[in-house]
């Protein structure tokens, strides 16, 4: 049997450079030399499109058709892995990579690598650095806790400021590759700094990485969309509302595994799904926006469940809460709003519906003003300027709602 030299490829990108991650193989597994000697392949692949491509896309190259960038010696790392480390790349830029051994004749790999920009796709480390500095600015009542854990037990902390009896619930990257921490975060530091008296008010609870395993895969380069967390289950499907009714939205089948909606092994089965029952359950916001879209960024598209159709009070306070939000992204009197009953069985949204009929809502895309320029977090192309004019619109939006919500104490519980 044929025994690769390598036995481990992976890239992996921070502040804007790729390294590459060669353990050796069985083959070289006696060669203890502090130095092995290898060839390394790449090919820029500006055809790939994050949301219509995926791993089989790298299947299908042929490294062939790449160019040899490296034919030297790497010093190892530790007993069995080497690093090469490639500065020459640029944001928004997607990569293939093959590395042989000096006496192999066929590389391995290819592996996949984006170069994303980390002022648009936040990493675990500076979602963490935000909030502690947000709690350290707040002068008022205010908590930075840990909710749970995540599949490969992060600390998964939210951020509590202002009133705790009257909180707008946010809640990001329930889906890796959507939105979140970058608009909340972003908007609640507008309001520390510029809008501390409505705090006193209305409070913000922040929870803004669930899937935040999966979430910084994507933030340090794995190419394509990832929805689920580590075990393959899509946490927005997970939760115990209708969760035995197999649903098939987008095509696919909820209840096999593997699939991107795949709902889990049972009600709850997730470490994820349990950090925001607890978040919810100790923070009881008065309403609840989860972030969807892609790549950093969601619209005021509300979806709430479809299950809730019948409740014409429910709909009232959803369209009286979601209506000075959409107010930050357009004239709601002339664009009118976008409310729809779309959340699935398992959702966060039916979750919240069912257990304490708190308006709760994906938020999904919309355009604001430039559809073609704005879709393109569609295939994962958001810059730091499109992302800065939505963090503009969810900032007006929640300051807005704030402000309603601050006017109306007696009529929003």
């Amino acid at each position: 049997m044929a025994r690769k030299s390598i036995r481990f490829l992976r890239g992996k990108c921070e502040d804007g450079i790729i390294r590459l991650y060669i353990e050796r193989g069985s083959p070289l597994y006696k060669n203890l030399l502090d130095e092995l000697h290898f060839r390394i392949y790449r090919k820029k692949e500006d055809d790939f499109q994050q949301g219509n491509d995926y791993y089989e896309y790298f299947d299908a190259l042929d490294y062939k058709d790449a160019k040899l960038i490296y034919d030297g010696s790497l010093q190892k790392q530790d007993s069995y892995c080497f690093v090469y480390t490639d500065s020459d790349v640029k944001p928004l830029d997607i990569y293939a990579y093959w590395v042989a051994y000096k006496d192999d004749i066929v590389p391995s790999g290819p592996v996949g690598v984006s170069v994303r920009h980390p002022d648009v796709w936040w990493t675990f480390q500076r979602i963490n650095d935000v909030m502690e500095r947000l709690y350290t600015a707040y002068q008022g009542p205010k908590s930075l806790s840990s909710y749970g854990y995540s599949t490969r037990k992060k600390k998964l902390k939210g951020l509590v400021l202002g009133n705790p009896d009257r909180c707008i619930g946010l809640i990001g990257a329930v889906h890796a590759g959507e939105s979140g921490p970058e608009l909340f975060l972003s908007a609640a530091e507008t309001i520390i700094r510029n809008y501390p008296d409505l705090l006193k008010k209305t409070g913000l609870a922040i929870l803004p990485s669930v899937n935040a395993d999966c979430r910084e895969d994507m933030a340090t380069g794995t190419p394509q969309y990832i929805r689920c967390n580590p075990n393959g289950v899509d946490l927005n499907r997970n939760f115990d509302a209708g969760w035995d009714t197999v649903d098939l939205t987008y095509g696919l089948n909820t209840s096999i595994h593997g699939s991107i909606t795949y709902r889990g092994p049972f009600p709850q089965s997730e470490d994820e799904t349990n950090t925001v029952i607890n978040f919810i359950d100790k923070v009881r916001p008065a309403v609840i926006f989860n972030g969807h879209c892609l790549s950093s960024i969601c619209g005021d598209c509300f979806l709430t469940p479809r299950n809730s159709q019948s409740d014409e009070e429910y709909k009232n306070r959803c369209i009286e809460l979601i209506t000075p939000y959409s107010q930050g992204f357009r004239d709601v009197d002339k664009e009118g709003l976008s409310f729809h009953y779309g959340t699935t069985a398992g959702s966060v949204p039916a979750y919240v519906y069912k257990k304490y009929g708190i308006p709760a809502f994906d938020m999904e895309y919309r355009t604001v003003k430039d559809e073609k320029r704005e879709r393109d977090c569609v295939i994962g192309r958001t810059t730091p300027e499109l992302l800065q004019e939505y963090i503009g619109y969810h900032t007006k939006g929640i300051i807005n709602l704030m402000k309603y919500m601050a006017g109306n104490e007696g009529d929003i519980t």
